[in-house]
């Protein structure tokens, strides 16, 4: 059985069977995600769509070699109607292939330009925290933590 199933894993129209879907569905779930993380407002959620895009848009090229290199075993099985759909799907299939490969190209670069802008924004923030340090430990209260406090007793100030 094993055997089998190894056996059809090597033939090209049994692999582009079983990853065919996999753009369309990759696609709609990243835009379901995209949109949930839009209105969440969450920059983390939408660098893990975007990565999700990417890959199911990416996995349209493998789906069109395999389909490719299936195409005249298939048609030497299809009758006249099996052979007249088996034209226009690879004729969808070269038509569309450039708008996922458009795809794949814009995700990663929104994805790589948006995670510069959280570094920038952490790096603003990293500085901003070093120029109010100074000004934090001069003052008396900062700069004496732990477990005496600066207590005030009959008008002097003493450690107790």
């Amino acid at each position: 059985m094993i055997d089998a199933i190894l056996r059809d894993l090597r033939q090209p129209e049994y692999i582009h069977v079983l990853i065919n879907p996999l753009p369309i569905y990759g696609l709609a779930m990243g835009l379901l995600g995209l949109i949930v993380a839009f209105f969440l407002r969450s920059r983390r959620a939408q660098i893990a769509t975007l990565i999700v895009v990417l890959v199911s848009a990416a996995s349209a090229w493998p789906v069109y070699e395999f389909g490719e290199q299936a195409y005249d075993r298939v048609l030497s099985m299809a009758d006249e109607p099996g052979r007249a759909w088996l034209d226009e799907h690879r004729d969808r299939g070269e038509d569309c292939i450039w708008f996922f490969y458009g795809l794949a190209v814009l995700s990663a670069v929104s994805d790589f330009v948006g995670r510069g802008d959280v570094g920038n924004r952490r790096l603003h923030r990293l500085r901003r925290r070093q120029d109010s340090a100074p000004r934090i430990s001069q003052r008396p209260a900062a700069a004496k933590v732990g477990p005496r406090t600066l207590r005030s007793t009959s008008g002097s100030n003493r450690w107790l």
